[in-house]
């Protein structure tokens, strides 16, 4: 082999080894890249929560609402419409005898001064409306009854109610329902009903008309029971 060949082949092992080893840098080179690709759209690691709870002693005692009763274990809020003031009225069966008691007139005015129960009174020519002369005492009780007989003073057929005042504040409670001098003849019962304990009470008589110039007249008595 002459030194020409010689060199020839040196050459041609040199270029082979220079291939290769450019090659070897290449593979590595994507094996990196595809490394790095895969780390990038790798799926975060998610760690496993399994349901628990935790219970602690709470440091103020709980108040329970006054409009909740709690009975054999069931929650249940009252009504409130149950405990609103209201009234019923009936027709009394036997003759009301006559009261022992002195007959109080009625007033123009609102009663300033209170009275024990049963109280007796009387008015006549109303044509508005009149309020008794005392306010009741009524020892707690939360409803009142109302014996009542009215009159029309002239032939006609006059309507008329009766209304509740809470004593001191003068602040309106309720109506009855309206009467009428034609209907309601003879004795009958208003009871009023579902009264706030803490307050006493007066009452008053209202004409409704037709219009004015028919004047209703009437006895009453207003008891605790």
């Amino acid at each position: 082999m002459n030194r020409k060949s010689i060199r020839i082949s040196i050459c041609l092992i040199l270029i082979l080894i220079l291939s290769l080893s450019l090659r070897g840098t290449s593979f590595a080179s994507r094996e990196e890249n595809a490394g790095a690709g895969i780390k990038q759209i790798a799926a975060p690691i998610v760690e496993n929560f399994e349901p628990s709870s935790e219970t602690t002693k709470m440091t103020s005692q709980k108040s329970v609402p006054l409009n909740v009763d709690i009975i054999s274990n069931q929650v249940t809020v009252s009504s409130e419409e149950s405990a609103k003031p209201a009234s019923e009225t009936t027709k009394m069966t036997s003759q009301k005898s006559a009261s022992l008691n002195a007959v109080n007139p009625m007033s123009l005015s609102r009663p300033t001064k209170g009275t024990n129960l049963p109280y007796d009174g009387a008015f006549s020519g109303v044509n508005t409306e009149i309020f008794s002369n005392y306010y009741f005492f009524t020892n707690g009780s939360t409803q009142l009854y109302v014996d009542w007989n009215v009159r029309a003073d002239y032939t006609a057929n006059v309507f008329w109610h009766i209304n509740v005042y809470q004593a001191g504040t003068n602040k309106f409670v309720m109506s009855s329902d309206q009467f009428s001098t034609n209907s309601n003849t003879g004795w009958w019962t208003t009871r009023f009903y579902n009264l706030d304990p803490a307050y006493n009470y007066y009452i008053s008589f209202v004409n409704d008309g037709p219009q004015i110039g028919y004047p209703i007249s009437g006895d009453f008595t207003v008891r605790l029971k």
